[in-house]
């Protein structure tokens, strides 16, 4: 070139990328393998859940809270523009991006196989679609880790390739036989592939085809590994979900973190019942001195007998003394009472830590002891509240956008309601703040409105002439009433005009000013009257007024 510059082209650039960070550690025993063994501990922990009583309290009353208003749809939006696809939240006319009418609206058709098939069983073992969620929720309590299994029906042309499908059933994933099938840097879908009819034939070439039935082969993302056996999952089958430590791959149980703590419990009402059902050890022993011991062992038969039939009797003892003096008698304790070693203090503390880590208060518990009140009991709702919202953003984000997606539904959304304690009442409290803020601004001179939707609208009205305007100079005086403070009525001055259009007699401009009297006469007027002075009513008009002589 004459200038002496090269001219710049897209396809002179090379590419290049940031590297992805290197983890420490993605698995700790094998490419698909969990860092915890769940195929040994997972029956230890399902079994520690089920006879705490105060674990299984937590989560029952958690997921009753997050389900309780169960599922509803939604729209995505009011309105999409075709032109550019902005999409609108409020009813509206044109787009507000680039001025289209071209607009959407919502297509409820889309709704007509999700709702249908969500409404009645998932599955062949008769299961709503409400029951599937409530056990996943469960695992995620328990293990921290739940799987959504859509079981799909393909469409595949003449190629061999998957055209449209459709979900035919749904069923929960075992956490304990379901994998992720991820290479050593956790990324799935480039370990192993397999195709549509076999899934029990893994292959490691993917542009090859199946041995039996040659068919084309597709990524494996899950392994369920059940009875010796080994299923392999597609891309869009298998939703893995974690709640409390969410990761690359897996999270981490709860009840492992809480393990002391559960185990603790169980064994002080294990004690407890073994105290009060079973043969227990007696609380102490009442040790004679004396030289007789055959008496002694006779007599220790018979106590043995009541110990039978009553635990608490306290049993009597001889032992020989060899000082040759008079006996004495001694008590032995073996163990302290339930009240000695704080029994109650320990239980409570040990609850209260494991309702604090699943956020679930003691009004949820049946525990009012020490509610302090009122405030201190929607406290408590609150911050269980919050826990609600936390698992409902689990589902409301994540589990039900990828369910929607692959039902095709694009128009709407599946969400979880949420609480109605919550709902309610910070709805009311936000309105009463806006209402509040709305009559504070229209009383520093603005114009309030509302729109449709119930959204207040703040407006700055026009200086009005004769105000100081907005250079601080005072605008055009306002015209001042020429018969202010006179004794001229309406009607008296609807005349005087229509006399001075007919040629009239003009009236002053300036007429004398006089007292503005009532037009009702309440009371005679003082002149003329005859009556004292004090009687005058000096209100009275005077062209009503009585003359008198």
């Amino acid at each position: 070139m004459a200038d002496g510059k090269r001219r710049f082209s897209f396809r002179q650039l090379f590419r290049r990328s940031t590297p992805k960070p290197a983890d420490r550690q993605i698995f700790n025993m094998g490419i698909q393998e969990r860092q915890n063994n769940y195929m040994m501990t997972a029956p230890i922990i399902y079994s520690m859940v089920q006879q705490s009583v105060i674990v299984r309290t937590c989560i029952t009353q958690l997921k009753q809270e997050v389900y309780r208003r169960g599922y509803v749809w939604e729209k995505a939006y009011d309105s999409i523009c075709k032109s550019c696809g902005k999409k609108h939240n409020r009813p509206v006319t044109q787009c507000s991006r680039c001025g289209s009418e071209d607009l959407k609206m919502p297509d409820v058709k889309q709704l007509e196989y999700a709702e249908k098939f969500l409404e009645g069983y998932v599955n062949p073992s008769e299961q709503l679609f409400i029951d599937v969620l409530k056990e996943l929720e469960d695992d995620l309590n328990t293990m921290d880790d739940a799987y959504i299994v859509l079981v799909k029906e393909y469409f595949i042309d003449g190629n061999g390739k998957i055209r449209m499908h459709r979900i035919k059933e749904i069923f929960r994933g075992d956490p304990v036989t379901m994998f992720i099938y991820a290479d050593e840097d956790g990324v799935k879908g480039t370990k192993g592939f397999t195709c549509i009819n076999h899934r029990d034939v893994l292959h490691t070439e993917p542009h090859h085809t199946c041995e039996q039935c040659g068919g084309n082969l597709y990524p494996v993302h899950y392994v369920n590994r059940a009875n010796g056996d080994d299923q392999y999952f597609l891309e869009g089958e298998v939703l893995h979900f974690s709640k409390y430590s969410p990761s690359r791959l897996y999270g981490f149980s709860p009840v492992i973190t809480l393990y002391n703590h559960i185990m603790t419990l169980i064994a002080m009402e294990n004690y407890v019942n073994s105290a009060y059902t079973k043969s227990r050890m007696p609380r102490g022993l009442l040790a004679v001195q004396t030289r007789n011991l055959d008496s002694m062992r006779a007599f220790w038969r018979g106590v043995k007998e009541k110990m039978e039939s009553d635990p608490h009797f306290i049993p009597v003892m001889g032992v020989e003394s060899d000082s040759g003096g008079k006996g004495a008698i001694e008590w032995i304790k073996f163990m302290d009472s339930l009240k000695e070693m704080d029994y109650m203090s320990v239980k409570d503390d040990l609850r209260d830590r494991i309702s604090a880590f699943y956020g679930v208060s003691k009004v949820f518990m049946a525990d009012n002891t020490t509610s302090g009140g009122l405030n201190n009991e929607g406290m408590q709702i609150l911050v269980t509240n919050r826990a609600v919202q936390m698992a409902q953003n689990v589902y409301n984000n994540y589990v039900f956008p990828y369910l929607v997606k692959q039902f095709g539904i694009t128009d709407w959304v599946l969400k979880l309601p949420p609480s109605e304690e919550e709902d309610e009442i910070a709805e009311l409290r936000k309105r009463e703040i806006e209402v509040n803020i709305a009559a504070s601004i229209k009383n520093l001179g603005f114009e309030v409105d509302m729109d449709e939707e119930g959204n207040f609208t703040f407006e700055k009205p026009e200086p009005v002439e004769g105000e100081m305007g907005e250079g601080g100079k005072e605008d055009k005086p306002a015209e001042k009433d020429p018969y202010a403070g006179t004794n001229i009525d309406a009607s008296q001055l609807g005349q005087m005009q229509e006399q001075a259009l007919a040629g009239g007699s003009k009236p002053q401009e300036n007429p004398p000013a006089t007292r503005n009297k009532a037009s009702m006469n309440v009371g005679p007027d003082k002149r003329m009257s005859g009556l004292p002075k004090d009687a005058g009513n000096e209100n009275v008009d005077k062209r009503t007024e009585r003359r008198v002589g």
